[in-house]
């Protein structure tokens, strides 16, 4: 859904609150779309695969005194 925004905000990235919606820009427009729902999703093999294999990767490569 396209979304008109009043005058001072020019845009809107990301969630404001836990209503289902996010705002993003594409293609110079504003679009408000819903929340994926990923709660009775089911990992596929290759899904916990290449998870698993991201976390042996990238673990601990980026600390919170970087």
């Amino acid at each position: 859904m396209k979304a008109e925004l009043i005058i001072p905000i020019e845009g809107l990235h990301g969630k404001l609150r836990d209503d289902g919606f996010y705002f993003r820009k594409y293609r110079g427009q504003q679009i408000v779309q819903r929340c994926p729902d990923r709660s009775g999703h089911i990992k596929t093999a290759k899904e916990a695969e290449n998870q698993k294999r991201f976390a042996e990767r990238y673990a601990g490569r980026h600390s919170i005194n970087h």
